[in-house]
């Protein structure tokens, strides 16, 4: 079951190709609407028709012949689109089954406007076994279009493409077809890039075969949705008709998502809204927009929901299906803010109209020349000394993202005159050259004292006290900090939010962080707050991250790299570092082929602080080694950049960097230096990991299991099964298996937790982790104690392949040393 161009005939004709491989006799029909009395059997079957003498005799002798040919051998029926057979195939089939009991495997539409004389197997066959073709998420998206175009795809390409298509493979590769064809996407460097416009006249044939299948009617309510772009469930109802809602419902033509406690309804796939907003005027579009207006009236458009208190399952920050839904009403929503903001400005250019589009231009791509006119030509005369404060820092924060010379953007924030803040023009000062310079004790010490200062002076300060002090590894300080802010000033609230997020992070609260981002991002949803989804989605995934969970990390980014969000108005501005860590995210999870692009689109993002974790310049190149050079080499590129990001202040990106070594090439004595520098930073999740690998490396399992349920405690459940199973692996090489029972209870325990391990985990543990058989090989001679070249020797090999397959089996299976690896031997 599954919608128009959802694969289901794709996926039968996969199924008949492998009911040949065994063996099978097959029969494949397929469903034509309107179709003569057996004309599904006849198009299958011509070389078996009998002797034509008038369609009675047709319809005597057919089914006797099928039934006489289906009982000679094993056989199937295969049918695409059962639920447009002529009645009389239909019938046919229905005897035949019953006669012959011949499996039959089919496909059909989902719909929820099921009629009583529906054709369904699961009302005539028994036992019946019924698969759904769900949407599908952004990373099979992307894969299926690196398949599509035989080359790795970038990942705004992919994310726009799944968001028109909302998930739908056939529609999904339409775009990629027509896009290649037409010149929309171009190769560089061997990687597809979109253009600015995907669509072409092309991609009307794929979207009118999908809604030329229903009435007038039909699309005519379809056309008003696009209209109007995601509407109340209350006003699409108002609009068309409640019954006319759930027939599209039915027919899978609207999806409903939240926006806070109130759902939305918009047009599925998202795509339709380019076919209709690329037909030239007409009468009829006309009139329906009068419609619009006379049932809706000034209600029409987006409208703010209240926040959702609805639970949420843990680490489903934002719901994957809702992704291409979301991402299309963020870019409507943006393309009409940018138009309305200009002609607002232009008709009144007063500071406060030019903040409002200068921000939003911060956050996305905008016409050329707009941003320098807003600058040039708003008059300052008359404007509130807040509001006139505010605009300099904007200004100041443009000139960041064009990497303009500090000399330039220091000027622009002092400005002409006095605006009665002179700290908090010192405290921009000071955070501008902590996201880009460093964080020295001359400039902590400042700061600290211009937090001091009352009002809006101190309380920008602060702002930048808690980066400052998250940054320089003092998370404890920069807690006790946010908790002193007045978050009844605009500014503050809003700054405040991912600088909350981020000072969890690095006080070692990855689920603390998550929760905290997820309620955030609750938020941003609902005021289509563009910076702000960048930022709380980059807090969701270091936290995730953190927590080991590299799927779901990425689809914590993956509204991000859907849309093209910017967050060039925030002080500390993730983008870049967002896509470092999805990069990382999927490095781990096994999706290499989009580590480069993921990494190449953090360049685009100009400007962007050196400060984060994963943020700075030379953490890409560190993060290649991963994919290119042996575990030394990794290792020593992750300690050149931790001494680097130390000698500037950024602290905790270099403690960060130094464990991504330690993971990469572990140091015992380098594990017990650091694990005494985070000591007092009490219950954090990076002593966890730490002592997880200092146990692993003394075998001792004790220890280990400690470590273990640590890690479980900050829901890091990934790592706690692994180390859990491995526990129970020692105690159990050791002969003491009550100790061994008692750990593979507390597994139990997690697996049957609300919040288990994620299905990666589970099927890496249950299935070798995944390896191939040269990778088994590898491993069995690995613990048999051989070193590369004995074991390139061995398999007649190369030692450089020997590494690459170790570099494999350690990617998978999470383990280190030799030692580690030896513990997936066959043998034991």
């Amino acid at each position: 079951m599954g919608q128009h161009w959802s694969g289901r005939t794709e996926l039968l004709t996969q199924v008949a190709a492998a009911l040949k491989g065994i063996g099978l006799a097959l029969v494949q029909l397929r469903g034509i609407e309107h179709a003569a009395p057996l004309e599904a059997f006849r198009a299958a079957m011509p070389v078996a028709q009998p002797q034509r003498r008038g369609d009675s005799d047709l319809m005597s002798e057919l089914p006797r012949h099928v039934t006489r040919l289906l009982s000679e051998g094993p056989a199937a029926v295969l049918v695409d689109d059962i639920d447009l057979l002529d009645e009389a195939s239909w019938v046919l089939l229905e005897q035949v089954h019953k006669v012959t009991g011949v499996p039959i495997v089919a496909t059909a539409e989902s719909r929820g406007d099921i009629d009583p004389d529906e054709r369904l197997l699961i009302r005539k066959a028994h036992p019946v076994v019924k698969l759904t073709l769900e949407e599908m998420r952004l990373d099979a998206t992307h894969d299926l279009l690196e398949t599509r175009l035989a080359d790795r795809v970038a990942p705004s390409l992919s994310g726009r493409i799944h968001m028109k298509s909302g998930g739908l493979p056939g529609f999904a590769v339409a775009f990629a077809d027509t896009a290649q064809r037409n010149g929309r996407v171009r190769k560089q460097g061997g990687v597809w890039r979109d253009g600015p416009e995907l669509w072409s006249e092309e991609l009307e044939g794929p979207f009118e075969s999908l809604l030329f299948r229903y009435p007038e009617d039909i699309r005519e309510s379809l056309e008003m949705l696009v209209m109007t772009g995601p509407l109340p469930l209350d006003d699409a109802a108002r609009l068309i008709g409640q019954a006319q809602l759930e027939r599209l419902e039915g027919r899978g033509l609207v999806r409903m998502f939240t926006a806070g406690s109130s759902p939305r309804i918009t047009v599925n796939p998202p795509g339709i809204s380019d076919y209709f907003r690329h037909r030239p005027p007409s009468v009829r579009a006309v009139r329906l927009r009068q419609q619009i207006t006379e049932t809706l009236g000034d209600q029409a458009g987006h409208r703010l929901a209240e926040p959702s208190e609805a639970p949420r399952p843990f680490a489903d920050v934002i719901p994957q299906l809702e992704i291409p839904l979301l991402a299309r009403a963020f870019r409507d929503a943006y393309e009409t803010s940018l138009t309305r903001s200009w002609n607002a400005w232009l008709a009144e250019p007063d500071i406060a109209r030019a903040i409002a589009a200068l921000e939003l231009r911060l956050t996305g791509d905008s016409p050329e020349g707009e941003v320098a006119r807003i600058l040039a030509e708003t008059p300052r005369t008359g404007a509130s000394r807040t509001h006139l404060l505010y605009f300099r820092y904007l200004h100041a924060r443009w000139l960041v993202t064009h990497e303009a010379p500090v000399a330039e953007i220091v000027e622009a924030l002092r400005g002409d005159g006095d605006l009665g803040h002179p700290h908090a023009i010192a405290a921009f000062e000071l955070g501008f050259a902590a996201e880009h310079t460093g964080i020295t004790p001359a400039a902590l010490s400042s700061i600290e004292e211009l937090a001091k200062q009352p009002g809006l002076d101190g309380q920008v300060a602060s702002l930048i006290l808690i980066a400052m002090h998250s940054l320089g590894g003092r998370p404890e300080r920069a807690l006790a900090q946010v908790a002193q802010l007045d978050e009844s000033i605009t500014w503050v609230a809003r700054f405040a939010a991912p600088l909350r997020g981020l000072a969890l992070v690095t006080a070692g609260q990855p689920h603390a962080a998550l929760e905290w981002a997820s309620k955030q991002l609750t938020v941003a949803r609902e005021r289509l707050d563009r910076s702000a989804m960048v930022a709380q989605a980059y807090v969701a995934v270091m936290a995730l991250l953190t927590m080991s969970r590299y799927a779901d990390a990425t689809s914590a980014g993956s509204i991000v790299a859907s849309g093209q969000f910017q967050a060039g108005n925030l002080l500390f501005g993730p983008d870049r570092a967002l896509m470092n860590a999805l990069a990382i995210a999927a490095a781990r999870s096994g999706r290499v082929g989009s580590v480069s692009t993921l990494l190449e689109r953090g360049t685009f993002y100009r400007g962007r602080s050196d400060a984060l974790p994963m943020g700075a310049e030379g953490f890409p190149d560190a993060l290649l080694t991963e994919l290119d050079e042996n575990a030394e080499a990794t290792g020593a590129a992750y300690r050149l950049l931790a001494r680097g990001l130390h000698a500037r202040g950024y602290s905790f990106s270099a403690a960060g960097s130094e464990m991504l070594a330690m993971l990469a090439d572990f140091r015992v004595s380098e594990a017990e230096a650091k694990r005494e520098l985070l000591a007092p930073m009490g219950e954090s999740i990076f002593l966890a990991y730490l002592d997880a690998r200092l146990a692993q490396h003394r075998r001792d399992p004790g220890a280990l299991v400690d470590a273990a349920r640590w890690l479980r405690r900050e829901h890091a459940n990934d790592s706690a099964l692994k180390h859990f199973t491995a526990a129970a692996r020692m105690y159990r090489d050791e002969g003491r298996e009550t100790q061994a029972s008692e750990v593979r209870e507390e597994i139990a325990a997690l697996m049957a937790s609300e919040d288990p391990a994620t299905d990666t985990a589970i099927v890496q543990l249950e299935s070798s982790l995944g390896f191939t058989q040269r990778e088994r090989e590898i491993i069995d001679l690995v613990a048999d104690g051989l070193n590369n070249p004995a074991i390139a020797t061995e398999l007649s090999l190369s030692v450089r392949t020997v590494e690459t397959h170790l570099r494999n089996i350690r990617r998978k299976s999470g383990a280190l040393e030799r030692t580690e690896i030896g513990d997936y031997a066959s043998g034991r």
